[in-house]
């Protein structure tokens, strides 16, 4: 499948997604309603850093890190998502570089010149996740850091989320290189998934120094927002995996 099917699946959900989103302008949440920078501290001070933000949709953390003085860029494949970012940039009277890109290959941006890049729920659609590692360490600046969420591998092994608890089982082969699903859009997706030695030793290999990684359990107070059938998965196991690593001169 070529990356031009998730392209085309965001361009054309883009609208309706955000619509549903209720991101807050104040604070980032690395997972589902819970694990906020404010309580986890990865990103340090943010105030005339350069921050990237890798697949950065509507561009809500963008936002929120550029109200606390961050000098922000937003980089993503979607234009629709883009389209809808730049008017939430104007709502909330902050500037963003927004650029339409691939954030496996940035060729449109320099060698070390970010002190900080978030992603959050954007690698997951990678087809090659080393190869967004490696923009990623190479567009940081020397002890940069990198700090991103995705889903949880052991998440993934429910598949498709489904509402009858007594129906939630392993239907997909931790072992598989690659995940196949149609949403609502019709578009057939493949996205790479990736084992959690796959995620560390991609980090390490490409030079990275891994400074933290979270498997946060949310709070109670987080849990009940969701509907029940995730209120419970989550109670068992993580949804979401949180690293923040270092870019270590070679």
């Amino acid at each position: 499948m070529s990356k031009e099917n998730i392209k085309d699946h965001w361009n054309l959900i883009a609208l309706e997604y955000q619509k549903k989103r209720k991101l807050s302008f104040d604070e980032i949440e690395y997972a589902p309603g819970y694990a906020r920078e404010s309580e986890l501290k990865l990103l340090g001070e943010v105030e005339e850093k350069r921050i990237v933000e890798l697949g950065c949709g509507a561009a809500e953390n963008s936002i929120t890190l550029a109200k606390k003085g961050g000098i922000c860029t937003g980089v993503d494949v979607s234009l629709e998502q883009l389209k809808y970012a730049k008017n939430l940039i104007k709502e909330n009277n902050v500037k963003i570089e927004l650029i339409e890109g691939d954030i496996e290959n940035l060729t449109m941006i320099d060698d070390a010149v970010f002190d900080i890049a978030i992603s959050t729920f954007a690698l997951d659609w990678m087809q090659d996740l080393n190869a967004a590692f490696k923009e990623a360490y190479r567009i940081l600046k020397p002890n940069g850091i990198f700090v991103f969420s995705l889903q949880h591998p052991i998440y993934n092994l429910l598949g498709a989320e489904h509402t009858n608890l007594k129906k939630l089982k392993i239907t997909v082969s931790y072992f598989e290189k690659e995940v196949t699903f149609v949403e609502s859009t019709g578009i057939d997706l493949r996205v790479h998934a990736s084992k959690i030695s796959d995620i560390i030793n991609g980090l390490i290999k490409i030079g990275f120094k891994i400074e933290v990684i979270l498997e946060p359990k949310p709070l109670e107070r987080d849990i009940l927002p969701h509907e029940e059938w995730f209120q419970e998965v989550i109670k068992m196991i993580p949804s979401t995996l949180i690293c923040k690593v270092l870019k270590v001169p070679k």
